[in-house]
Order: C-alpha cells, then sequence, then structure tokens
C-alpha cells in the first residue's frame, strides 16, 4: 500500500497521492479536520494513516501533541 511494486500498482500505492496534502489552504489543522478534508481522496482509514506516516518521514509535517494540531510546513 505505501511502496509501489510487483503487486501494487505506482496508482495505488501512497506514493501517488503525496500530492493531495497541497490541496489543504491551511498551515495548522486537527488530524481529525484534515481526515475529514481529505477522507474521500482514499480507500480507507489505513491509507489516510500511511499518508501521514509518509509525509510526517519526509519532513513534510510536524505533529503537535499537546494541542493536537498536525503543523503543515
Amino acid at each position: 500500500m505505501i511502496f509501489p511494486n510487483k503487486f501494487i500498482s505506482f496508482d495505488s500505492s501512497v506514493l501517488s497521492r503525496l500530492h493531495i496534502i497541497s490541496e489543504i489552504d491551511v498551515k495548522k489543522i486537527s488530524l481529525v479536520e484534515l481526515y475529514y478534508e481529505l477522507h474521500n481522496k482514499f480507500d480507507s482509514m489505513d491509507e489516510f494513516l500511511y499518508f501521514i506516516d509518509v509525509l510526517y518521514l519526509l519532513d513534510y509535517l510536524e505533529v503537535d501533541f499537546e494541542k493536537e494540531e498536525v503543523i503543515i510546513c
């Protein structure tokens, strides 16, 4: 699901959906609000969480656990 391989095409992988974050026009948003904004772009909650994980690993977003916000860099 995250990375394409011989069983998962690039279009089905999370990597092909990384551009979706550019549709968000705010810099700080709660994780729940982010999910409601983007839930129609993903087939399941798992894909959304993989999406968040990959963006975090790429340093494209930060998570503030005290304020329960996602900060988009």
